[in-house]
């Protein structure tokens, strides 16, 4: 059989010293946390900015590049046109204009 050794009950020394480690490290552990998220924050506004920067520049050479583009609705022509010359029948006959 195995015999754990006995301790002795805390003193109220070592409960308050435990007690302001304990306390200690929470906060430590918020301070870190918070610089943390500040330095996200900052770093992600920091990104998001500059892609929104980046974005704008870019649509800007997209219109001076390109000024003259239209936005249309069209609509799909099922019939085939006619491939043929219309005015070539409306012309008279070269022997018509020698006889005149």
């Amino acid at each position: 059989m195995i015999r754990l050794p006995r301790f002795s009950p805390p003193t109220w020394l070592s409960r308050l010293g435990l007690a302001t480690v304990s306390v200690l490290a929470v906060i430590a552990g918020f301070t870190v946390a918070s610089l943390l998220f500040a330095v996200l924050l900052v770093a992600g506004l920091a990104a998001g900015g500059w892609l929104w920067w980046q974005l704008r520049r870019l649509a800007r050479q997209t219109q001076q590049a390109a000024p003259d583009i239209l936005d249309a609705e069209y609509t799909v022509e099922r019939d085939l046109p006619i491939l043929e010359d219309q005015r070539a029948r409306k012309r008279p006959a070269a022997s018509d204009s020698r006889t005149l």
